[in-house]
This record gives structure tokens, sequence and C-alpha cells, in this order.
């Protein structure tokens, strides 16, 4: 297929890769750029001479996460209609959209085959939830991680795995302040794999993927189900599935209507020169 928002190309024999592609938008997801991503995710796995997926950003940022401005399919968070007759808003269609979130990442994380994430520059709210879902992760030095909207937007649908992947304790630290992490904290965290510099990223994720590669396909799938089976019997999926519905709940409070009526009235650029004013260090 011909994608607007993502590039789908077979790499070398056994190797592809899903470039998000709406540079000027830092990759911001889009519906239009969700919708590709399902494509691409069911052509991944039903094409029979793939065995890895490497995912990477084009231009200076992975992904500054879900676009705002784009309407509110492409969000755990009520937006603007784009309809001439505006639907209006409800905590039931609320939930289906942060439902369809958790549901959407956890067919990554089923996908039978590995996939790897080439993280650099901003990997921010959604996008974290993107990569968190990502068999690999390999970042570059000035790759940052965190979720800023849980500052006055929400709460992650899925919590991007992060209680699984780094505990409890620094799930909290990090969600509590909306701060981000540099690159060589995630990898302390273990929310990454591995740290290179930036003009060495592509060149090790891609020696990598072709050591995935020379392993039978049927192996990989098998390994995969294998490490994911574990966790899944800890019940993260319920938890993924109850943290949605938290995020509904987080969307009726008074500190997320105020952010939309900030974004209304100062527009998404300035009300989130605000939003992050104050958490400025000085």
């Amino acid at each position: 297929m011909d994608y607007s928002t993502v590039i789908y190309e077979k790499v070398e024999d056994k190797i592809r890769r899903l470039t998000l592609n709406r540079p000027e938008k830092l990759n911001a997801m889009s519906p239009k750029l969700l919708q590709e991503l399902d494509d691409v995710f069911n052509t991944f796995e039903d094409d029979p001479d793939a065995s890895v997926l490497i995912i990477r950003g084009a231009g200076r940022a992975f992904c500054a996460g879900y676009d705002l401005n784009a309407g509110s399919s492409s969000s755990s968070a009520p937006a603007p209609s784009t309809h001439s007759r505006p639907r209006r808003f409800t905590v039931s269609m609320d939930r289906v959209m942060c439902q369809r979130i958790v549901n959407r990442w956890q067919r990554l994380w089923s996908l039978p085959k590995p996939t790897i994430a080439q993280v650099h520059g901003f990997c921010l709210a959604g996008a974290t939830e993107f990569v968190g879902h990502c068999d690999i992760v390999f970042a570059s030095e000035d790759a940052t991680f965190g979720h800023p909207a849980g500052r006055q937007l929400g709460v992650l649908p899925s919590l991007s795995l992060w209680p699984v992947l780094m505990g409890p304790r620094k799930s909290k630290e990090y969600f509590f302040t909306g701060d981000s992490m540099t690159a060589r904290e995630a990898l302390d965290w273990h929310l990454v794999n591995r740290v290179y510099p930036r003009e060495k990223l592509e060149e090790e994720t891609l020696n990598y993927a072709r050591r995935v590669a020379l392993v039978s396909v049927e192996l990989l799938a098998l390994h995969k189900a294998a490490v994911n089976r574990y966790l899944e019997v800890t019940g993260f999926r319920a938890a993924e599935q109850s943290s949605a519905d938290i995020d509904v709940i987080a969307h009726n409070t008074e500190a997320v209507k105020a952010w939309f009526e900030m974004q209304r009235t100062m527009g998404l650029k300035g009300a989130l020169s605000e939003r992050d004013r104050k958490f400025r260090k000085k």
C-alpha cells in the first residue's frame, strides 16, 4: 500500500522497517497515522518472509505523542470535534476511545514476530506507550522519555508498561511530575535495552536486527510467546484495561477541564507553554 503518514519498506531479506513520517509535526500520532500503523502491523504479521520489524521516526524526533490538534480519536482525552455538527462528548464515548488505545498497543505487544524501536529525540506521552509495547528498544544519547501531559491532561491508558518495566516507585516518580528522563536514565531503569551515539543508532539497530533474522521465524515467535506469557500471567493486560478506565475518570476532573478551557482560549502552543512554565527548573 501507499501510505501518507508512514513508510513501510523491505530493508533486507527478512528485515522490514516502519518509519513514522510526519517530521513537521515531530511524528505526532494523528488518526490517519494510527490507522496506517494498524495496517502495517497486519501486513508485517502476514508476510511469511518477514522476521523482524524496526520502527523509527523521520526528522528530529521519534514521536512527540498523540496529535492533540488532530481530533479525539488520536488521543486518550476529549478534543474539539472536526465534524460540521459536533457530537456531544460523553463518558461512554471517552471509554471506548481509551479502550481502543489499549487494544492497539496490546496488538503491537502480541505481534508474533520481534519488533525493535529505534528511538532518537523526543519520545513523549503516547510514544512511550508505543515503544513500551515493542520487544526491544535502542535509543540514541539525545533521546528523552516522559509523559508531560500527565501534568494536566490525564493518565496514560496503558501506563506504557512502566510499572512492569521499571517498577512502581520509579513509575510514580516520573508520572507525579511529568518530568522527562534521559536515555541513560531510561537504560538504568530498563525502559531501553541499549544507548548509542546518534550517528551510530541506525547502524547498530540494523546490525542487531540482522542477528535476530538469523534465527528461524518459528523459534523467534516461540521465544517471544514464552516471555510474553510469563508477563501476561501476572495480569498486566487487565491492569492496562483498568488504567484506561481511570484515564476516563481523569478527564472528568476539574484540572483536565481547566486544561481544555485554556487550550481553547490560548491555543495548543500557548497552553502547553503555560502548563510547563512552572515546572521549569530554576
